[in-house]
Order: structure tokens, then C-alpha cells, then sequence
């Protein structure tokens, strides 16, 4: 199966991600880059087999835009073929082979399996590093839909596509035209908020300001909590 993602403002995940998808099943990892990871991202053909994707505008995946992968998926994706759709930081937790996955999807007439964001925390709450062979899931153990209950904003996604179907405008792979969605919803490990994740969301946030963007206020609920606790209080919205 293939895989579509973009890497354009941090590629440090990349390592955990191509060894998790690997021992899920993906074989094939198409990667729209930023100029400056393509070498990165190239680096890790040796063990898996990727494609790197330059020139197609990566810097909109920040704003919800989806024409990177769109395009990718628009080259490389056969119409009646199953494929995942992730970003880099977001790992889905199999509880069965993606082929089973599918194959229930398929019988239900479905074209979309979606996946829940629980976002992970470090045990304290604070920014923590990571190494390239380490396991994110002891680092940070903590889970909370802090998407939903601190950000207010969607933390459900289309991660199995069937097809060339199409994301919403602006939407982020959280919706799809013609989206036949799956009964059973899988949980998606979000490791967003590691050791530069508050320099990356205040950059973001401006960046999405000055676009005229709505939703950048969910950027700035993310600075407000983490200044005012001095951490991810993650006791104070539902995480364990």
C-alpha cells in the first residue's frame, strides 16, 4: 500500500514514521519536501522505498491546504486503489493489518476510514527531544483530545482513501467530496507537541494571521495554555 504525506517545516519525525508505517505494511512513501529535507528524506531509501516529490507547494499544508498530497495522489494513486493519507506527525495505531482494515472497509461500501487525533504528552507535560530510534509511545505516554477540548478545533481524519477523491478546500483531509465513511473509526497517535512544537505553533500562528486565516485563533488558545501553565496541564483536560 502507499502512503502520501508532506515534510516541510520539521522532518525529525521522519525516522519513527517510516519505521512504524514499515512494520504496518506500507511499501511505497510518497514525500512532498520542502527543498531543504529532500536530501533527508532521500537518505532513508535505502531501507524503504521513497519517492521524493519537489516543487509542489508544501508551505500550504499549514493553512489546512491539501494540494500537495492532492497532486501527488493525482499521479500516483489508481481510482479504485486504497491509500493512507497522514501527516508526519501523526501515527495511526493499528489494532489489525491495514488489510483488514480495508477489506471490512470495502464491505461496507465505504471509500473513507477515518482516525481520531489523541494527541501525546511527556508525563510532566513539558517540551521533550527525541531520538531518531526512539520509542514516541514511552516518551510521551500521556493521551488527550487536546485538538478538540483545548484547541477547539477537528480531530478527525480521513487516513484510509479509497480512490481520487478529493479533500475539502481548506479542510484538511477532515472531510472528503463524496466521503462514504467507514463504521469503525481508528485511533491516530499525535506527536506534534515535542521539544519545538511551541516555536513551530508561534510561527504558524503569525503566519496564519497575516494570511487572514479564522482558525489561527486555535494556534493561539495552544500559546495562551502553555504560557500560562509553563506546560501542557494535560490533568486539566482529560488526559491519562
Amino acid at each position: 500500500m502507499k502512503l502520501f504525506t508532506v515534510v516541510y517545516n520539521d522532518a525529525r519525525l521522519l525516522p519513527p514514521f517510516l519505521r512504524h508505517y514499515g512494520n504496518a505494511g506500507i511499501k511505497e512513501f510518497y514525500l512532498a519536501t520542502a527543498p531543504e529535507y529532500s536530501s533527508t528524506a532521500r537518505e532513508y531509501a535505502e531501507h524503504y522505498e521513497i519517492f521524493v516529490i519537489e516543487g509542489l507547494d508544501v508551505t500550504e499544508s499549514m493553512s489546512a491546504g491539501s494540494a500537495a498530497v492532492g497532486e501527488m495522489r493525482r499521479l500516483h494513486q489508481q481510482d479504485a486503489e486504497w491509500v493512507v493519507i497522514v501527516d508526519l506527525d501523526e501515527f495511526i495505531e493499528f489494532d489489525e493489518t491495514i488489510t483488514q482494515v480495508v477489506s471490512a472497509a470495502e464491505d461496507e461500501g465505504a471509500n473513507v476510514v477515518r482516525g481520531i487525533m489523541y494527541d501525546r504528552f511527556t508525563r510532566n507535560g513539558r517540551l521533550s527531544d527525541f531520538e531518531p530510534n526512539a520509542d514516541l509511545s514511552k516518551i510521551y505516554p500521556v493521551k488527550s483530545r487536546f485538538v478538540r477540548d483545548v484547541m477547539g478545533g477537528c480531530d478527525h481524519k480521513g487516513v484510509l482513501v479509497k480512490g481520487k477523491i478529493m479533500g475539502a478546500p481548506r479542510g484538511g483531509h477532515h472531510w472528503f467530496a463524496g466521503e462514504r465513511v467507514f463504521s469503525r473509526t481508528l485511533e491516530i497517535s499525535h506527536y506534534k507537541w515535542n521539544s519545538t512544537s511551541i516555536m513551530r505553533v508561534k510561527r504558524a500562528h503569525e503566519a496564519l494571521v497575516a494570511m487572514g486565516i479564522p482558525w489561527a485563533i486555535e494556534y493561539k488558545r495552544v500559546i495562551d495554555h502553555y504560557e500560562q501553565h509553563g506546560r501542557f496541564a494535560w490533568e486539566e483536560f482529560g488526559g491519562e
